[in-house]
């Protein structure tokens, strides 16, 4: 089976918590990083995880969406959406598709008529996670049983462009530039003093905001580390080391 999509609902919807819009807020004096110099750590050399919070301030608030901003974030799905049909097929030849609407609620009813309209057999599905969350899906299986052919890669990506998932502004770069802060600041030391040292960022605060969500590095426990962690101790350092709360910038 070859799965097209899936939006989710209930519970499972907290992971868009960092999907935010707008552009407000400030960061730390003259636009750099606030100073941290003087922050706790504990007798393991951890960071105290409130004097950095104290340190950073106030996150940047979201304010209205921007609608330039939306435009480019459509644009940049749609052309890694096309990405992925050249991926199979080098040689294909990207079609002109106009966007009628945007999904909306959940329902994927336009896009699953689209495909079967093309003469792709989709059939629906519908999962129910765990802690009881629905989601709406579909997929499709070509008779003969193996992977589409190029006029059903292309069908499908002119379904795609014509009702695509609402787009939505990630981090402002203030936002992002006080999310960098709070990762150099507390969660790599942290990580480090813990034993389980991530690989550095490799890159500005500046070129991490203005990056954001395509800035390629995010901090992982123990990722420098040649050694394995025991889930003992990655349960450890990822309660003692937390990310940054979902709701920060609400």
């Amino acid at each position: 089976m070859w799965p097209m999509g899936r939006l989710t609902t209930g519970v499972a919807a907290a992971a868009l918590a960092l999907l935010l819009t707008g552009c407000a807020g400030a960061t730390g004096e003259g636009g750099g990083p606030p100073t941290a110099s003087s922050t706790a750590t504990s007798a393991a050399g951890v960071p105290d995880r409130q004097a950095v919070l104290d340190a950073l301030g106030a996150p940047p608030t979201s304010g209205p969406p921007d609608p330039a901003r939306l435009a480019e974030l459509r644009q940049e799905a749609t052309d890694q959406r096309w990405e992925q049909v050249t991926q199979r097929f080098p040689d294909a030849v990207r079609p002109e598709v106009a966007l009628v609407h945007e999904l909306a609620g959940g329902d994927l009813a336009p896009v699953v008529s689209c495909l079967r309209d093309a003469g792709l057999p989709v059939v629906d599905d519908v999962g129910v996670g765990e802690d009881g969350s629905t989601s709406q899906g579909y997929s499709y299986e070509m008779p003969d049983g193996g992977p589409p052919p190029e006029w059903a890669e292309l069908a499908a990506y002119r379904c795609d462009v014509m009702y695509p998932v609402a787009v939505t502004e990630t981090l402002t770069v203030e936002q992002a530039a006080w999310l960098f802060d709070y990762l150099t600041m507390f969660q790599l030391p942290c990580f480090e003093a813990l034993g389980a040292p991530s690989t550095e960022p490799g890159m500005t605060r500046e070129e991490f905001a203005t990056a954001w969500p395509h800035q390629g590095w995010y901090p992982s426990a123990g990722s420098k580390s040649s050694r394995g962690l025991s889930d003992a101790d990655l349960e450890h350092v990822e309660a003692t080391c937390p990310a940054a709360d979902p709701d920060t910038f609400d």
